[in-house]
């Protein structure tokens, strides 16, 4: 229990150190990482190599915008699915929901979650990534709060990933290249406080 409480604990002030640097970022210089991020996820080999992309919506702020990700993808002709947490966020469960192409301008015309993220409506027809045991996501990418070199994540503690790659993982399946992305202050020199549950992820795309 002690060992839980300090992880729990290391975990939680990494967080509130990370957070409070994101939230005093000025926009253009959020928008300019943003930017080159993008232009380093869509030269890298395993963007290149695959046919299907998982990925997230940016909050409003205080996190790295991906709009410009997600419509490069789409024009790049691969199938794009983006995460839906739904109305019950206690349950901690997320679907990946496909983009269909003529969705328009998802973040300005989708409803808004909790956190006032963008999600894929309810009503709508849309298909889902992981459905009958099977996983449509070659690429995921993930967010993150703070990364280390190890490739080491820490999330926003909800655990919505985590429990999206146990399901994954216990029909069988591969699971798919794990990817974080983020801005500069995110990537830190010390390690990632981890437990047994957390997944390292296979590559990390910062601004070089």
């Amino acid at each position: 229990m002690a060992a839980y409480v300090t992880l729990t604990s290391s975990k939680k002030l990494l967080r509130t150190e990370i957070r409070n640097i994101l939230k005093d970022l000025p926009t253009p210089l959020v928008e300019t990482e943003s930017d080159a991020v993008a232009t380093h996820l869509a030269g890298s080999e395993v963007y290149a190599g695959c046919k299907s992309v998982g990925i997230f919506l940016s909050m409003p702020k205080g996190e790295i915008i991906t709009r410009g990700m997600v419509a490069r993808a789409l024009s790049d002709g691969k199938d794009v699915y983006v995460p839906r947490v739904g109305a019950n966020f206690e349950l901690c469960d997320m679907e990946m929901i496909k983009v269909n192409q003529d969705s328009g301008d998802i973040f300005a015309t989708w409803p808004k979650n909790k956190w006032g993220i963008p999600e894929p409506p309810e009503d709508a027809d849309h298909t889902v990534a992981y459905e009958d045991g099977m996983n449509a996501i070659e690429l995921l990418i993930m967010p993150g709060v703070a990364f280390d070199s190890k490739g080491n994540r820490l999330g926003q503690g909800k655990g919505y990933y985590d429990r999206y790659l146990t399901k994954i993982s216990e029909a069988g399946q591969s699971r798919p290249k794990l990817a974080g992305i983020g801005l500069s202050c995110q990537f830190i020199e010390g390690d990632v406080p981890t437990g047994e549950f957390d997944v390292p992820l296979d590559l990390l795309i910062g601004v070089r």
